[in-house]
């Protein structure tokens, strides 16, 4: 099911992926990003920083679940947050040294990358967990236990 949201500039397209506690992630990503893009955000470095804190939880929240319930493609999946997470690393260095630009095509760009994201790698994950009778988010112990990306 395909979800919209438009900052006042552009329209950006995020897809559910039909599995409830991924959407939740899904639409929190969607409003950070909203929030990034938007010129009246103002403080990049803040809305970048609520960004990259999101991001950090939301992938060890999928890495948990791919752990616990024997994903067979986590290993890519895996790569894919790891890359996500190095990008914004280095958009977050270039934003502290005074390089807001990189953020405006970071916010212009990621919508595309996720869209694909979402409906090869999330899509599947879901499929997987629904298949495998997971209902919800694992417990915030059980994910900084497992020690990746929080």
């Amino acid at each position: 099911m395909q979800a919209s949201a438009t900052d006042g500039k552009q329209e950006m397209s995020f897809f559910e992926v039909g599995f409830e506690p991924m959407d939740e992630l899904h639409r929190e990503f969607r409003d950070l990003l909203i929030a990034l893009a938007s010129p009246e955000g103002g403080d990049h470095g803040a809305n970048l920083l609520a960004l990259h804190e999101h991001l950090l939880h939301h992938c060890a929240i999928e890495e948990q679940w791919m752990k616990g319930s024997d994903f067979p493609s986590s290993a890519c999946h895996h790569q894919e947050h790891e890359m996500l997470l190095e990008v914004i690393s280095e958009v977050r260095r270039r934003c502290d040294a005074g390089d807001t630009e990189v953020v405006q095509r970071l916010a212009a760009e990621l919508p595309r990358w996720f869209e694909i994201h979402a409906n090869t790698m999330d899509a599947a994950l879901a499929f997987h967990l629904r298949e495998a009778g997971v209902t919800a988010k694992p417990s915030q112990d059980r994910v900084e236990a497992l020690g990746v990306f929080v």
